[in-house]
């Protein structure tokens, strides 16, 4: 198949529009970044970058809109559009983060590359847009990238056959459940209004910038194994050490439902999900879990777990994603108007979310690009205008990083700084108590 097969036009999924209008109050990058400690090939890079939007041709789209409907048209001339980027710098680090924070407009294409090097290491700095792609295919298209690289250091003519099948939408997920799941996805609340204070002193929206910690480092094999012995996974810790975090950082009131929010995955209902299309197939949804004075980190743990295992139960995000493809059934124009009449509801209350985010693992096996793999790898999740407390958390080889996005004339630095500090400290804790448990012991 070759790229001349690939249709002018996409249909835009639900969740892409509903996506493209959050646009309002949320900065939605979602972004990779991997280090290498010796030099790709830029030129090699550049071409696998332009084969990408053939590969997945959404991505080598605009997206558009019009009073009925958005959906994605193909750019003409690709070759032409810039996707890729090199730079020479004494400070890759800090270049990379000023290349995330950048937001690929709408007239495409909707991933973009940047190789940051200086003298002992190459940074590789990877985005897609939020619009077209979550977390996990800002993933797969790292992948991707790292298998085209690869294949033209052997074969310098080498082109993907596009993946042109259907883009997963909720419908496809709906169709998956059977009827006491589609039951339970019904009955299960599906939004929750932001009642956490924290403080704000702007909603600009200006200056993206981005915070990041690597907690409790060289240790993600420890932890998994203290997770194990409470029946508990990674994530569970990870979103219980958060939350944790965030009431020792905001103070909320004890006993009244928090509205945590948690955002599920749903290709988890789909067959041969790994094979579908880059697409945008996650929801987020709240928790809805109080704060109880004094609890201990087991005490929150269980509590986590038990919400965690009735979002399983109720097959969380599936309804309400659903939803979205019916609200955009009525129009572009009438969709927008909804949801933006949802934005004044919840922002005029001067409250937040806090939002947790685990993209989960970087398959370091995945990312070899030709005879190198990344020494260390993160990821960067979306930010909200105002306060915002959105981590993404990531895991490559034996480390977890945290990254929070937030515009400092909106907010503190120092209470970003707070809420990362404090997870860290929260699973430090818990190793910590392990150790001196094991030592009792021996």
């Amino acid at each position: 198949m070759g790229v001349s097969t690939v249709p002018e036009r996409f249909a835009a999924t639900g969740t892409d529009t509903a996506v493209s209008i959050t646009r309002a109050v949320t900065m939605h990058r979602i972004g990779v970044r991997l280090v290498f400690d010796e030099r790709l090939d830029a030129e090699r890079l550049e071409r696998a970058v332009r084969l990408t939007l053939d590969a997945e041709p959404i991505l080598g789209c605009s997206f558009c809109t019009d009073e009925f409907k958005a959906y994605w048209e193909r750019i003409g001339d690709l070759d032409s559009v810039r996707a890729f980027t090199v730079l020479e710098t004494q400070d890759p680090e800090r270049a990379n983060v000023e290349f995330q924070t950048v937001e690929l407009g709408d007239s495409g294409p909707h991933a973009a590359v940047g190789l940051f090097r200086s003298a002992d290491r190459d940074i590789l700095g990877i985005k897609v847009n939020h619009v077209a792609a979550d977390g996990s295919a800002a993933k797969q298209y790292a992948y991707l990238l790292a298998s085209i690289y690869t294949r033209l250091g052997v074969d310098p003519a080498f082109t993907p056959t596009p993946n042109v099948g259907a883009r997963p939408t909720a419908r496809d997920v709906w169709a998956q459940l059977d009827s006491g799941q589609q039951r339970a996805a019904k009955k299960a609340k599906s939004w929750a209004l932001p009642n956490w204070d924290v403080p704000a002193t702007g909603q600009s929206g200006e200056g993206l910038t981005y915070r990041s910690e690597i907690l409790v480092p060289g240790r993600f094999a420890e932890l998994k194994a203290q997770g194990t012995a409470r029946g508990a996974t990674v994530n569970d810790l990870l979103l219980t050490a958060f939350f944790r975090a965030c009431v020792l950082a905001f103070q909320p009131a004890a006993g009244k439902p928090l509205s945590l929010m948690c955002t599920a995955d749903l290709r988890r209902y789909l067959p041969d999900a790994a094979r579908l299309p880059i697409g945008n197939i996650s929801i987020s949804g709240s928790l809805d879990i109080a704060r109880v004075e004094g609890e201990s980190f087991d005490d929150t743990l269980v509590r986590m777990r038990e919400r965690m295992g009735a979002w399983g139960s109720a097959c969380y995000g599936a309804a309400p994603a659903l939803n979205a493809e019916k609200m955009t059934s009525l129009g572009y124009t009438m969709t927008k108007l909804m949801l933006e009449t949802m934005f004044r509801l919840s922002g005029g209350s001067g409250k937040t979310y806090p939002w947790f985010t685990n993209i989960g693992i970087l398959d370091d096996a995945r990312l070899r690009f030709g005879d190198q793999t990344p020494v260390a790898g993160s990821m960067y999740g979306p930010a909200t205008r105002g306060a915002s407390i959105i981590p993404a958390f990531s895991t490559y080889r034996n480390e977890i990083t945290m990254c929070m996005g937030f515009c400092p004339g909106d907010m503190d630095a120092g209470v970003v700084d707070r809420v990362l500090s404090l997870t860290k400290a929260e699973l430090e804790s818990l190793l910590s108590q392990a150790e001196g448990s094991a030592q009792e012991d021996a």
